[in-house]
């Protein structure tokens, strides 16, 4: 699975996004690696409001706070 982030690191939900990511990937089991893209690589996708989740190129969440539960869900449609 491809999981890339969008996120700022001056946005207090976007830390607390990236935090509920990498527990949801930890509780799961999943050895896959969250890549963090770039604005220039976020606008030719269409992303407009961060934090953002894409997985396997297809956008799952855009400028939405997600708990662990919320992520592992969404990570286990796409497993």
């Amino acid at each position: 699975m491809k999981l890339q982030i969008y996120a700022t690191d001056d946005c207090p939900k976007c830390m607390v996004f990236r935090k509920n990511l990498k527990e949801a990937v930890k509780e799961l089991n999943l050895d896959d690696e969250i890549e963090r893209i770039d604005l220039e690589h976020a606008i030719k996708i269409n992303i407009t409001s961060c934090p953002s989740l894409i997985i396997n190129d297809e956008i799952k969440s855009m400028g939405t706070l997600l708990s662990v539960e919320e992520l592992k869900t969404i990570l286990k449609e796409d497993m």
